[in-house]
């Protein structure tokens, strides 16, 4: 048997000569060939306070741990995990591989259960997770649909807070976001080297942290979308970290506008990166001129072009495109351009790449408006 210091490629060209190895020598791999692990929790417990939102009895929250981490169709999902809610109770089963062979069985069993279900929740899953069960359904000639609708969850994740934690890792997000600290958690990495020990030697053992692990991200994921409804279409603000911005963005794409903008107005008082503090503040330029409100935009650029340097020249062509367009006003908006001149030649004279391109738009501008 190779020892411990073999390497993961070392083991995996090995599986084919662990699958025809005779059965009676592996511990623990009668029965089988794959098995499903259940388990039930009151949902009243688990959800605390809160109520079982409607659109969960229709979700299905899916999370897989495979043989590599890099993805391909040589990447084989030995275990996933599912959660559900049902009848009142918060139900998660994790499918697993006993046996590579078992694969297509498996496979038949996920897709009954995928049929039943009107939305996907995943995190990273459209990327990993989801290509990797379709391309093994084709293979072993067992086709997966998938539900409906596909929420993937790292696309919040990333929106929420990319920007305040320098990552969307969703076990960063789990401590650091919703306050839940896993104990002894398996690392990842090691997940794919344990299961082709198991291959090996059919201890199921040394697989036990991978299933609380598996179970834990399943079950993180129903708290993080149910967290990230209430945020985002609920319009309940979320406890820091947070990035405000991003939760502007996702509250517009929920075509929630009124909580959008409070978000967007705090994003913008908190911020003092000139580059940060210019794209929020034309994500809510974009709401005020759909709603007309003319005398907001301009207090809204006028309040930003105290910026320095390029970014004061842009905040002006864009005060007098308000003065001129919208308030008919021309004279305050040639004093505009004309302060953004000025600033220009400022810029040209100490070598800002930016000077040339800005004073073609200004100059533009003062040759149609006169």
């Amino acid at each position: 048997m190779p020892g411990s210091s073999q390497t993961l490629a070392s083991k995996l060209a090995m599986l084919g000569t662990v699958a025809r190895a005779p059965v009676a020598r592996m511990a623990g791999w009668d029965g089988p060939a794959f098995e499903v692990r259940r388990n039930r929790r009151d949902a009243g417990e688990f959800f605390g306070r809160e109520q079982p939102h409607p659109a969960d009895a229709s979700a299905l929250y899916l999370d897989t741990e495979t043989t590599g981490l890099a993805g391909g169709t040589g990447t084989t999902p030995f275990l996933v995990g599912l959660a559900f809610v049902a009848d009142g109770e918060v139900v998660t089963e994790q499918y697993f591989l006993r046996r590579l062979s078992g694969e297509a069985a498996m496979l038949e069993a996920l897709r009954e259960r995928l049929a039943a279900a009107e939305t996907l929740v995943t995190f990273n899953g459209r990327r990993f997770d989801w290509p990797i069960l379709e391309a093994r359904g084709i293979i072993n000639r067992t086709p997966l649909e998938a539900p409906p609708e596909h929420h993937d969850l790292i696309g919040a994740a990333r929106r929420l807070w990319h920007r305040p934690l320098g990552t969307y890792r969703l076990s960063v997000i789990e401590r650091q976001a919703l306050g839940i600290d896993r104990v002894d958690d398996v690392d990842a990495a090691q997940i794919p080297g344990l299961y082709l020990d198991y291959l090996q030697t059919g201890d199921t053992v040394s697989l036990e942290p991978v299933f609380e692990h598996n179970r834990h991200d399943v079950l993180c994921l129903l708290h993080l979308r149910r967290k990230v409804r209430r945020w985002v279409e609920d319009g309940v603000d979320p406890p820091p970290p947070v990035d405000w911005e991003g939760l502007g963005v996702l509250r517009l794409r929920a075509e929630r506008e009124a909580d959008a903008e409070g978000a967007l107005r705090y994003a913008l008082s908190a911020e003092e990166e000139p580059a940060a503090r210019w794209r929020i503040a034309s994500r809510m330029a974009r709401l005020l001129r759909r709603g007309a409100r003319w005398e907001e935009l301009l207090s809204l650029w006028e309040h930003n072009a105290g910026a320095r340097g390029s970014w004061r020249v842009r905040t002006l062509i864009e005060v007098a495109k308000v003065q001129q367009r919208r308030l008919k006003q021309p004279a305050r908006a040639a004093a505009a351009l004309e302060e953004a001149m000025t600033v220009v030649e400022w810029l040209a004279a100490i070598g800002d790449p930016t000077a040339p391109a800005l004073e073609t738009q200004v100059r533009a501008r003062l040759l149609r408006l006169r």
